[in-house]
């Protein structure tokens, strides 16, 4: 605006420095040399006016911006659900004792591994046996009594109720030193599953009762992960769906499926749960460890893909980007256009655009919300980067 000013400015001084010398020229009547003097400073001034226009036309083209573009391409693209999950296992038993009594003798120590059945500790049995040697002694002797009954009654000596009541007395005398046995077998603690045994929690002399646990075995080598999962998934989720659990804090990535889906929808909060199993030969998985789940619920192989940044609401609440059109007759200089676009599943910053774009289509770079429709600019490539 101000070069337009001084440009008038100089034309207007030309124009008046000729008035005073044409009053001055015609009063000689020398018109032809004035016409002359005044064509000469026209084409000079045309020339000046020129000059002006080429210099403002090449600093107007070196002030349109460069920006950086998006060309549209269709790629495939995936939408996962992400949960978190926790790890657990079958394998987490707590020993419980059968029997009360003083801890006699501790066999196992922590860190051992332990096979199913193997005895880890032993409680005090000495009442138990006691009465077990007693009850044996009185069997003993109801066995002998009822021997020499049945020799009698098998030679049709004695009474019946004799020989009944020896047998009797025999019998049940049997069955309490089977029964006493038993018991005496609860004082021996042992291992309900193989495993590792990861915690005593009672020392030698200590009383242990069937309240408290004494000990804790843990099998890894098979371990499940659960979680919750909102009611409105229940139909992409079922037995046997492929799942993707990342563990961040391991640095490990495991494939997988659901092994089993609940039939129970919580009413607090809408969720049904989910079990996937698997295996810990490595033992790195460990009870209560978290993780992310991912389930794969939409996929498509050909999709128009932009990401997020890219595309912009206007006020009337509907998606545009700036699509960027090639001017003909200055090649390489762009004009910017508003494109409303329809926008389909979105994940990890991206979208699948349903409409509005087509593969090639150049599309304005994330500065693109400084830009207004009808802004002409360039795109920076390797070449301009500068720019």
């Amino acid at each position: 605006m101000k070069k337009t000013i001084l440009i008038s400015l100089f034309i207007l001084s030309v124009v008046s420095c000729q008035q005073n010398k044409t009053a001055s020229v015609t009063s000689t009547g020398d018109l032809a040399a004035q016409k002359q003097a005044i064509e000469k400073q026209i084409d000079s001034l045309h020339k000046i006016l020129a000059d002006i226009n080429r210099r403002l036309g090449e600093q107007q083209e070196q002030e349109i911006p460069f920006i950086d573009a998006h060309t549209a391409g269709k790629s495939p693209f995936d939408h996962y659900i992400e949960l978190q999950g926790n790890i657990d296992t079958d394998g987490n038993v707590m020993v419980v004792p059968e029997a009360m009594g003083s801890v006699k003798k501790i066999y196992k120590n922590e860190g051992d591994h332990v096979r199913r059945g193997e005895v880890l500790m032993l409680i005090d049995d000495a009442l138990i046996r006691n009465q077990i040697n007693e009850v044996n002694t009185q069997y003993e002797l109801a066995k002998t009594a009822f021997e020499r009954q049945k020799r009698l009654w098998d030679q049709k000596i004695g009474s019946e109720m004799a020989f009944l009541q020896a047998k009797t007395r025999k019998q049940s005398l049997e069955r309490k030193l089977v029964t006493l046995r038993s018991q005496l077998d609860k004082f021996k603690i042992k291992a309900p599953v193989s495993g590792t045994l990861d915690d005593l929690m009672i020392k030698r002399g200590e009383m242990a009762a069937p309240q408290r646990p004494v000990a804790r075995i843990v099998n890894l080598s098979q371990v499940y992960m659960q979680a919750d999962v909102s009611e409105k998934y229940l139909p992409v989720i079922k037995k046997g769906t492929p799942v993707i659990i990342e563990f961040p804090e391991l640095d490990k990535t495991l494939n997988a499926s659901i092994s089993y889906t609940g039939n129970f929808i919580h009413p607090n909060n809408r969720t049904f749960k989910i079990r996937i199993n698997l295996s810990n030969k490595d033992g790195s998985l460990k009870p209560n460890l978290t993780g992310d789940i991912k389930i794969k619920d939409f996929h498509t192989d050909k999709a128009v893909v932009l990401p997020l940044s890219l595309i912009q609401e206007d006020r009337q609440g509907n998606n545009f980007v700036f699509l960027l059109k090639e001017i003909k007759d200055k090649p390489g200089t762009y004009q910017v256009v508003k494109q409303i676009v329809q926008t389909g599943v979105q994940y990890k910053g991206k979208a699948v655009i349903t409409s509005g774009l087509k593969e090639g289509d150049q599309i304005a770079g994330e500065a693109s919300r400084g830009l207004t429709e009808g802004d002409k600019v360039k795109i920076r490539t390797p070449e301009n980067k500068e720019s």
